[in-house]
């Protein structure tokens, strides 16, 4: 099926295989190489789930997802990333909330490498010895992101917003979660998750799209699945208050971090009638002009030599929840917090700040076109966030309304709010400390 692109020359082509996996291709001929990721919808929410057909919930630790994206690289003979340097292209692999992603960027040897990443993730190879033999592996992993700043700040964030949500937990799980990891956690994993009807291929580069789809088709064809099925995921109900209001971290920061967090519910925006990609792409507009390079605050904050760079501006949906993050490096953390509470009391955006956003929008959507990177991203969170591609987010961008954004605006609030500040660890106490030895 081919997916007429709305507003470029452009067509995105997919195939639902047999075996239900899905298979996107988008080729660009202006470049030289070609970006191949094969994704499941498994990532470290997932952590209660089920067959449809079955009458119980599994339940495993936090961090499985991840914990199988390490053991998924081992074959029988060798390991998939060697396999791939040998061959002169680069493979990685991420784990995230919401899918675990397996990436190949390479000039040649296309048919090769697209066999082998099919290959290696649907050819598991680990067994009870090699699960404890990761665990180490893993936690020296878990123990550098609990040290990290830049681990920290955002899941110290998560912490204080969630109450129930899985977001709070670090994606790698915690040392315990590790250590009590199974081998049949891992296979109750690998058998729900990695069915090709909850995975799919993205393609973007240069490549021929009849090749590579003619690749995949016999490459699937070779194997045997059981029947496509679907997935039930268990969910609990967040609550609106956010758990804690304010914390305060020492830890190994030469300059204080703030991250302030909004957790704004989808229902304040339903009565306006739009779709949560609308509602997505309004907020970031409002966003982007009251705390970014632009914007009078940022001046504010830099010019008074409060903030050392920027505001980083990042979002994510949950199930009923839009969640804001605004985090900045501050040698002045109380003012900072100050003056941005002030402007989260009342979020604006004028027609002309409006237009100028649309404008650069619909220009950054055209020249992401020639970034395979960006597009295969792109294609995998529209089928993550909203269950497909979004060939019309062109039309969409052309009709977004200055009203309706300024509606959105008005819904952005500070109601539930955390706020967390890293900040270096006291001299003093260090001091006394010494002293007391």
């Amino acid at each position: 099926m081919r997916i007429k692109i709305a507003g470029i020359e452009e067509e995105l082509i997919k195939e639902t295989l047999d075996n239900g996996l899905d298979v996107y291709l988008l080729p660009n001929e202006h470049v030289k190489n070609y970006y191949l990721t094969f994704n499941t919808k498994f990532g470290s929410l997932h952590t209660q789930f089920k067959k449809e057909s079955a009458s119980s919930y599994v339940k495993i630790p936090n961090g499985v997802a991840h914990f199988l994206e390490h053991l998924t690289f081992y074959m029988e003979n060798e390991d998939a990333s060697t396999h791939y340097a040998d061959m002169g292209a680069m493979s990685n692999a991420y784990t995230n909330f919401d899918v675990t992603c397996y990436e190949v960027f390479g000039y040649n040897h296309f048919k090769e490498n697209l066999e082998y990443l099919l290959d290696f993730v649907q050819t598991p190879f680990y067994n009870a010895k090699m699960v404890e033999a990761e665990k180490g592996i893993i936690t020296e992993e878990v123990r550098m992101y609990e040290d990290s700043p830049a681990m920290q700040l955002p899941f110290a964030l998560y912490r204080n917003l969630f109450e129930k949500d899985n977001h709070r937990f670090l994606i790698a799980g915690e040392v315990e979660d590790v250590k009590k990891t199974t081998l049949k956690d891992i296979e109750n994993a690998y058998k729900t998750f990695y069915h090709p009807s909850n995975m799919f291929v993205i393609i973007t580069g240069n490549f021929n799209a009849e090749e590579a789809l003619a690749i995949i088709t016999e490459n699937q064809a070779k194997k045997k699945f059981t029947s496509p099925f679907k997935i039930k995921k268990k969910e609990s109900k967040e609550p609106i208050k956010v758990v804690k209001e304010f914390e305060s971290i020492e830890t190994t920061v030469e300059i204080p971090k703030v991250n302030i967090g909004l957790k704004i519910p989808k229902a304040y925006f339903k009565a306006l009638g739009l779709s949560e990609v609308e509602t997505n792409l309004y907020i970031s507009f409002i966003m982007n002009t009251n705390f970014g390079i632009s914007s009078e605050v940022r001046d504010q904050l830099i010019s008074g030599n409060i903030m050392t760079e920027g505001i980083d501006f990042s979002k994510f949906m949950t199930k009923d929840y839009y969640i804001l993050e605004l985090a900045a490096e501050t040698p002045y953390p109380e003012r900072y917090i100050s003056i941005m509470k002030e402007k989260l009391k009342k979020v604006t955006i004028t027609k002309e700040e409006f237009s100028r956003k649309k404008k650069v929008a619909i220009s950054n959507f055209i020249l992401s076109f020639d970034n395979i990177e960006v597009m295969n991203e792109s294609i995998q969170m529209d089928i993550l966030y909203f269950g497909e591609f979004q060939n019309k987010i062109y039309d969409i961008y052309k009709n977004l309304q200055f009203d309706k954004c300024k509606e959105v605006a008005k819904k952005i609030n500070s109601k539930n709010m955390s706020i967390v500040v890293l900040r270096p660890f006291d001299k003093k106490n260090e001091k006394d400390e010494a002293k007391d030895e």
